[in-house]
């Protein structure tokens, strides 16, 4: 007992210690602080969506909903965690760095699994209860309750995240054996779950566009209540176990719970189970890298090596690296995709029709305000691609990600020119290819002129080229290649954070000086030479920049 007690701590330790990484060799101190602030942001930012949840119950019971929150809180609980497992489940539970230190513990495989596995179950929890508490509080002032809902409505808060988490590891154990033997599989992945985001996120526009589009704010409210009802029973129609907890929060009754109680228990035991028992054959192939892999004959190597220059070879290293750590190119790849649904959204709904549905948070203008001011507001377009530009960063922490295997980059016979220009290029190629889509589909529907759509393609690449450049000249000034794993620099590194918030204060700061001049002179012209002139300025400058970075810097010798 006491060896699992301290295995459950250690996993705990290290789950928390990698949502605020430090670099190895710090001192106790730094590290201390690190976790301190991560903690107060973790808390500050729980307290954010805890206050967010409770408006949408407060909304709900303005409604007349109120016997819909039950069913809300309990599908929004289950669900919470599934995300967060899905993608810890690989490094925590299976694909271990210190694999064959841990088997080697005089502890049953099933402690080890049942610490690994509890770890994600606690995180789930911890998620659940930030979602499902405010609701229920909400709930229990407006409805009559009795001291048996309120003990079932505590109980569903550990309980309702059980199964689908248990659910969400076995998809992540199937991914991972497809990853070991498949050899496309990790694009697959990835490019599904990119789908699955790209979808929630159109769909909870495409929501707020379709109420928005309402005459009055009565009938906007009665859109939104129909749609939180027909929602409450869908969840529970595709997910029985809610319906069942619901059941015995709202009536009190306890065989229903009990049923649910017992089915989330169960499946969590079975997961258990399941796991341990295929702990061994998993980490034994992602241990020796089994699976489907290149045979790298001398013939294939050298039809490999034919035609392609260290330029091309680097550009298309890069371009494997993105695409073989997930993490990663869920960062960087978003971006891209947001530039095209952007033009998309626009050329089908109209800039009109969009601004002044109510669907932009925070944006309330008139009809006659859009037609006014409609020759301004195209203007804007091009600031709006510059935030996205700036959410898809693959260059900026590209040297760290050289990781231990930096020495090989640094022997290699070309000048760091190349190395550089290579991971510079794997970036912002795409970048100007999807600005140039993104563009062409506007000007084509009709919701920017020709200029404009130039517009977009020079300021977007110029601030976006300016900001990579500092942010690659950030990360080979002071690289970080001893993480233990990508997140460290994907999520959390100083060049991210440079591309990511300068860009939003690029986005921000210059939409707003483009609109105050064209306000003070009273042309949209100004709007247009300033996008214009900012765009090259820029460009220049990170060329500047770039050429700089590579006669000053000494690759990976630190």
């Amino acid at each position: 007992m006491n060896g699992f007690a301290l295995l459950c701590r250690v996993q705990v330790l290290a789950l928390v210690n990698s949502l605020a990484p430090e670099r190895q060799g710090s001192k106790r101190r730094s590290r201390t602080t690190r976790l301190a602030l991560a903690g107060v942001v973790a808390i500050a930012l729980g307290a954010l969506m805890a206050a967010y949840v409770a408006l949408m119950g407060m909304g709900l019971v303005a409604m007349g909903l109120t016997e819909v929150i039950p069913a809300f809180a309990l599908v929004v609980g289950s669900l919470a965690g599934i995300v967060f497992a899905f993608m810890k489940a690989r490094g925590t539970l299976f694909g271990l760095a210190d694999w064959d230190h841990v088997m080697s513990l005089p502890i049953s495989r099933r402690a080890v699994v049942a610490s690994r596995l509890g770890t994600i179950f606690l995180a789930a929890i911890v998620l659940s209860a930030v979602f499902m508490a405010p609701l229920f509080v909400v709930y229990f002032l407006h409805a009559p309750a009795n001291p048996v809902s309120v003990i079932f409505a505590v109980l569903s808060i550990p309980l309702a995240p059980l199964a689908p988490v248990s659910a969400s590891v076995f998809a992540a154990f199937g991914v991972t054996v497809l990853t070991v033997r498949f050899r496309h599989a990790n694009i697959a992945y990835i490019v599904l779950a990119l789908a699955f985001f790209t979808l929630i996120f159109v769909g909870a526009y495409a929501l707020s566009f379709s109420a928005g589009t309402a005459s009055d704010p009565a009938a906007k409210l009665a859109a939104f209540g129909s749609v939180a009802s027909a929602m409450g029973a869908g969840l529970t129609a595709l997910y029985p176990p809610a319906a069942w907890a619901c059941e015995g929060i709202i009536s009190g009754s306890a065989l229903p719970f009990v049923v649910f109680a017992a089915f989330s228990l169960g499946v969590a035991l079975a997961c258990l189970e399941i796991m341990q028992r295929l702990y061994l054959p998993i980490n034994g192939l992602l241990a020796s890298k089994g699976g489907a892999r290149d045979r790298y004959t001398a013939e294939r190597l050298r039809e490999r090596r034919s035609g392609a220059s260290p330029f091309r070879a680097m550009m298309n290293k890069e371009f494997r690296t993105l695409i073989g750590i997930p993490s990663y190119a869920f960062n960087c790849l978003f971006g891209y995709i947001l530039m095209v649904v952007v033009a998309v959204a626009l050329s089908a709904m109209g800039m009109r029709e969009l601004l002044t549905s109510g669907v932009v948070d925070g944006v309330e203008i008139t009809d006659e305000a859009v037609r006014a001011y409609a020759s301004r507001l195209v203007v804007l377009i091009p600031w709006v691609y510059v935030f996205c530009t700036c959410m898809c960063p693959s260059a900026a922490c590209s040297i760290s990600l050289e990781g231990r295997s930096a020495w090989l980059m640094s022997t290699v016979p070309v000048p760091p020119r190349t190395v550089l220009g290579a991971k510079l290029a794997a970036n912002a190629l795409p970048a100007a290819i999807t600005l140039a889509i993104s563009a062409t589909v506007l000007v084509v529907s009709g919701e920017a002129g020709a200029l404009q759509g130039l517009e977009i393609v020079v300021l977007g690449f110029g601030v976006f080229y300016l900001l990579i450049t500092i942010a690659l000249s950030v990360d080979a000034a002071s690289p970080n290649f001893a993480w233990n794993t990508p997140n460290e620099v994907v999520k959390r590194s100083m060049p991210i954070m440079v591309t990511v918030f300068g860009g939003m204060a690029a986005a921000f700061g210059g939409g707003f000086a483009c609109w105050m001049l064209m306000d003070t002179l009273g042309a949209a012209a100004a709007g247009d030479a300033l996008n214009l002139g900012l765009g090259v300025a820029c460009a220049a400058a990170g060329h500047l920049v770039f050429r700089r970075l590579c006669h000053r810097t000494a690759l990976f010798t630190r």
